[in-house]
């Protein structure tokens, strides 16, 4: 990873609250979950229960359409590390959204028994 990269990456991480599974799976219901990977990614892997897969080169696009999405919602997002999905929770607090956590790496939420799905 290159040095612009990173320290990009460094900053968006500084702005997005962590969140952990737990946290999350205890109260899934008050969370609007995001999976930023791409969807070859999500088809392999599956994906949280109820997560929306909006890949991180077109969240920006896709939260201005949904109109339901409310600007102080507790939104999470994550990605296979961390890094993509602090770089889509900086895009959505520069898009207007208030209330972003950084859930990190899939791999988190399976460690934490956390439901996943797979695309019917």
């Amino acid at each position: 990873m290159d040095n612009k990269l990173k320290k990009l990456i460094e900053k968006a991480r500084e702005l997005i609250e962590p969140i952990s599974p737990i946290e999350i799976i205890k109260n899934i219901e008050d969370y609007y979950i995001i999976d930023v990977r791409e969807p070859d990614e999500v088809a392999k892997s599956g994906k949280v229960v109820g997560a929306l897969n909006i890949p991180k080169g077109v969240i920006e696009t896709a939260m201005k359409l949904d109109k339901e999405v409310k600007v102080d919602q507790p939104i999470v997002v994550y990605c296979e590390s961390g890094n993509r999905a602090a770089l889509a929770g900086k895009c959505l607090i520069e898009a207007g959204y208030t209330n972003i956590y950084n859930l990190g790496g899939f791999k988190d939420w399976v460690k934490a028994r956390g439901q996943i799905e797979f695309a019917a």
